[in-house]
């Protein structure tokens, strides 16, 4: 699982040394490419980059080869306007693509396979939340963290090692990164769209993810659409977790304003599409779940005791302070969804009872389509 249930705390620990690794710049042409050394430190990340980004560029119909560099290709703060076109990405230690802090980048037509192989650190601290013993808190194939009106669209994301693509916010803790800035300002993710994706085979983390990272942190107006997730079970590299997840991780955060549609997804470790909301203060709100096909999810048993098409969590274990709140789910609907083998076709927690519409459900014996603890 990629969600958090209290705070990240990331340990700023020396990146892997930098080696040989494709560069690639400029606008679309042909497809040789220069070796060049990676590019130490970028933003100040701790990480290393085979292909930093400038503001108004176009990456298109390369191949690059970021083996011996922690991220395939880097988009920093305020690098806005990058277009990333047929382009393959393999072998970065940490994420393929990573942007942060930016607006109006837009990620197509490209292949994103076998990055984040190398996250998974014995001698890192376990991640709140996940477990999972990693320098680097989340590492997406493709990264999104205080990322704004951007487009993530008809890629293909498999074989990768930590997730296959997250959007989340981003400041005091970068998700994305070793280094931190205790100071930094909180950024959201907003107005972004995800459409036409294939995911499948990215082990330790969830294929498609929306989610806060941050102590009031935000992330808003999405949309996520016609996306593919097929799981694959367990591997040497863990599970295949997949699913879909919307998520309110961190205290004090919101996620609003969420359309799930169009999507199918099968065979996931953890629920189909889960919303949730985790610690005390945050919430979930105006999130829309319709038209999905979901088939076979939960088989790692996660939020939800069986398998399950959709959960909606709020999570019932989390600590609220006196005079705080429980987390919520508000105005959640799930409609015209069609989910099919599954023990619970819906299952819910929490004080707001998700809206249910036409949806057609198929449960395995003895199932309940529709459950609220």
């Amino acid at each position: 699982m990629t969600k958090v249930r209290t705070a990240v705390a990331v340990g700023a620990v020396a990146a892997s040394a930098a080696l040989l690794a494709v560069g690639v710049s400029g606008s679309a042409g042909a497809a040789t490419a220069t070796a060049t050394k990676c590019t130490a430190n970028v933003g100040n990340s701790g990480l290393s980059a085979a292909v930093v980004a400038h503001a108004g560029q176009t990456i298109a119909h390369r191949r690059i080869n970021a083996a011996g560099c922690d991220i395939g290709i880097y988009v920093g703060a305020g690098v806005s306007h990058v277009k990333i076109d047929a382009v393959t990405v393999t072998g970065a230690n940490f994420e393929g693509i990573f942007a942060e802090r930016t607006s109006h980048l837009t990620v197509e037509r490209s292949t994103i396979s076998g990055n984040g192989l190398h996250t998974i650190d014995p001698s890192a601290p376990a991640l709140p939340g996940s477990g999972l013993h990693s320098k680097v808190g989340q590492s997406f194939a493709i990264s999104l963290f205080g990322v704004s009106r951007s487009v993530v669209k008809g890629n293909t994301v498999t074989g990768n090692g930590r997730g296959g693509i997250g959007i989340m916010d981003n400041g005091s803790n970068d998700p994305g990164t070793i280094t931190q800035n205790t100071s930094a300002s909180l950024v959201s993710s907003s107005r972004d769209v995800v459409i036409n994706n294939r995911m499948r085979a990215n082990y330790n983390g969830c294929a498609l993810v929306v989610a806060t990272q941050n102590v009031g942190g935000s992330v808003s107006n999405l949309l996520l659409a016609a996306n593919v997730v097929i799981g694959t079970g367990m591997s040497k590299n863990g599970p295949d977790v997949g699913g879909i997840v919307v998520a309110a991780d961190l205290p004090n955060s919101t996620v609003s304003n969420v359309q799930v549609i169009s999507n199918a997804v099968a065979d996931s470790f953890e629920g189909g599409v889960i919303v949730n909301a985790e610690a005390f203060n945050s919430s979930t709100s105006n999130v829309t779940v319709s038209g999905n096909t979901l088939v076979g999810n939960n088989t790692g048993r996660q939020e939800a005791p069986r398998t399950a098409g959709i959960i909606v969590d709020a999570n019932p274990a989390a600590s609220v302070p006196p005079g705080d709140s429980a987390p919520q789910n508000h105005a959640t609907v799930l409609a015209d969804n069609i989910i099919a083998a599954q023990y619970y076709g819906i299952w819910s927690t929490g004080n707001d009872r998700p809206i249910t519409i036409y949806n057609h459900i198929r449960v395995t014996r003895h199932g309940t389509a529709i459950y609220h603890a």
